[in-house]
């Protein structure tokens, strides 16, 4: 999830040519949802109602473009996910709920799926992730009121500028995990973490000088800024911090969990076929970091 979600901050400045992204076709309830889902298929013609399977996919909210229950279809992830299972006749409810609250209901096999995530270590001992969703750069966005700077390295990549972090306060939501040398600096001390309850809260602290910095993707980022009115208070570094992943995932234990995984991604890859990732991806135009 996010680096995501369990599974980014002078002035923000925004691609005037914009990257297009997220899907606008359906509209999903929380909760209690039990629409069909309707999309193109190969011949033109929507996808036959499938039967309801049981166990449902959970997802959180605050994470524009990609997830939200008030999002147009609940975001360019949710669109994509509930698409390609209707390719091979799977239906499942969508629930939005706080993250880790959702990521800990998949792990113990109480809700079948949960999406979007970056890899880490620890997630990777606990559930399976399905082939990459789409692949995004990941920023750091700093505190105006900070004299911290990132100038990273020519490619990006975690492993470079990281001792611009050293001493500062780096802020992560609950549910979101850090870049995994940002986690081995906090684990040694020499980073401190605040995590507040959602993504929100996290560009406000930034903004008010009580966290340094956000590490997060270049368009959940600039969304949760224009969300904020706070751009004036946070700058987006040059470099990248690292380009990553975003992912299904399926808890290791449950049942079926290797076959709903490889159904994700023949559905995903159909969708690219037939040209409706493209056109999902196309009807919506973000503004990302530079």
């Amino acid at each position: 999830m996010r680096d995501s979600a369990d599974g980014a901050i002078g002035t923000v400045r925004t691609s005037a040519a914009g990257i297009v992204l997220a899907g606008l076709l359906l509209c999903i309830a929380p909760a209690q949802a039990q629409a069909q889902v309707p999309g193109p298929e190969a011949g033109g013609k929507d996808p036959a109602p499938a039967p309801y399977t049981g166990l449902d996919l959970v997802t959180g909210s605050d994470y524009a473009p990609y997830t939200g229950d008030d999002l147009p279809g609940g975001g360019l992830v949710t669109d994509l996910v509930r698409r390609a299972f209707a390719v091979g006749g799977r239906r499942y409810d969508v629930r939005f709920m706080p993250w880790k609250r959702g990521y800990d209901g998949v792990v113990a096999g109480r809700f079948l799926a949960t999406f979007p995530y970056i890899r880490t270590p620890e997630r990777e001992r606990e559930v399976l992730f399905s082939d990459p969703v789409m692949e995004v750069r990941q920023f750091v966005y700093l505190s105006n009121r900070s004299g911290m700077e990132f100038h990273g390295r020519a490619g990006g990549g975690d492993s470079g500028g990281l001792e611009d972090f050293q001493g500062r306060t780096v802020c992560q939501p609950v549910g979101y995990a850090l870049p995994a040398g940002l986690e081995a600096m906090v684990g040694q001390g020499r980073l401190t973490r605040q995590t507040p309850s959602d993504l929100g809260a996290c560009v406000r602290m930034v903004a008010t000088g009580r966290a340094d910095a956000l590490v997060i993707d270049e368009f959940s980022g600039a969304a949760a800024i224009q969300r904020s009115g706070l751009a004036d208070d946070i700058r987006v570094a040059e470099r990248p911090f690292a380009v990553v992943t975003l992912h299904l995932v399926v808890g290791r234990g449950t049942p079926g969990a290797e076959t709903a995984v490889a159904a994700f991604n023949d559905g995903l890859k159909a969708l690219k076929r037939q040209g409706v990732y493209h056109q999902l991806l196309a009807s919506h135009a973000l503004q990302p970091a530079p």
